[in-house]
């Protein structure tokens, strides 16, 4: 007998989400020095929370700066070790992929989310996506999942998609608590 999907999850994306990006000219990089990598200060009290409320949380990433050649893969890896040990997280898919390299992975396209998924035994129709970007939002809308976008203010993200809208990683805890 093979086990039902009943697990919940959120998925979450890293940089401006749950770590500090670089900010230039009104728009959020992914840092590319361990030096640089910090997490919020809200990060691990809301992770707790939502793990206490019995979901999954995933980390779904776009990292195009390595295939780019700007980050190094062994930081990446550097850097997800680092969120494991700091944050209560279940898994870390990256795609490592640059935006004109067409793969299925890469957000806004839901390929990460679908393999999480199919990984973990998840079931997407109970489960949450936050995010900073459109293409977040996207992807997690094309994977069926309830969304929340945080308005971190960055030029040409406007979160038209998401379900709900709010500042922090703290008030996007508190909107999937009280959903629940």
């Amino acid at each position: 007998m093979s086990e039902s999907l009943t697990k919940p999850a959120i998925f979450l994306d890293r940089d401006g989400v749950l770590t500090i990006p670089i900010t230039i000219n009104g728009k959020g990089f992914a840092p590319r020095k361990l030096s640089d990598f910090k997490v919020y200060e809200d990060a691990l009290d809301s992770l707790k929370r939502t793990r206490f409320a019995g979901y999954l949380n995933i980390v779904v990433s776009n990292q195009p700066d390595v295939e780019n050649g700007l980050l190094p893969l062994e930081i990446l890896y550097e850097m997800n070790s680092k969120l494991i040990k700091l944050l209560s997280i279940d898994d870390i898919l990256n795609c490592t992929h640059s935006s004109e390299t067409g793969c299925s992975c890469r957000k806004p396209k839901a390929g990460m989310i679908f393999s999480a998924g199919k990984k973990h035994k998840i079931d997407l129709s109970i489960s949450w996506l936050i995010g900073d970007r459109d293409s977040d939002i996207e992807a997690g809308s094309i994977a069926g999942l309830r969304t929340i976008f945080i308005e971190r203010d960055w030029i040409g993200e406007i979160g038209f998609m998401a379900n709900f809208k709010c500042k922090s990683l703290k008030e996007a805890v508190d909107i999937i608590i009280e959903q629940k």
